[in-house]
């Protein structure tokens, strides 16, 4: 299956989740389920087609919880709290 048997609002979660958490009711698990593997499948594709979206898309992180497919980067769930304690602990990006 080539990139192009897939719509282009596949691509779009991607690029999406890449940068913020994108979350989908899918109304079912199974749909949810369904359409993680097809986004998994996607991301084999783009690999293989050396397309340009496969930094964007290898740095997603697809998963589901009930009903819903959540599409986001890497630590996201975390980062605002990590973020907020390195502030506590006067950490400063000049200083090492």
């Amino acid at each position: 299956m080539s990139v192009r048997g897939f719509s282009p609002s596949l691509l779009k979660i991607y690029r999406l989740g890449s940068h913020k958490e994108f979350i989908f009711n899918c109304e079912t698990e199974k749909a949810a389920m369904n359409l993680r593997h097809r986004l998994h499948v996607l991301r084999r594709e783009l690999r293989k087609e050396k397309h340009w979206l496969v930094p964007v898309a290898d740095g997603v992180i697809i998963s589901v919880k009930g009903t819903l497919l959540i599409a986001s980067p890497p630590d996201s769930r975390i980062e605002n709290k990590i973020e907020e304690e390195l502030k506590k602990q006067g950490y400063r990006e000049d200083k090492p």
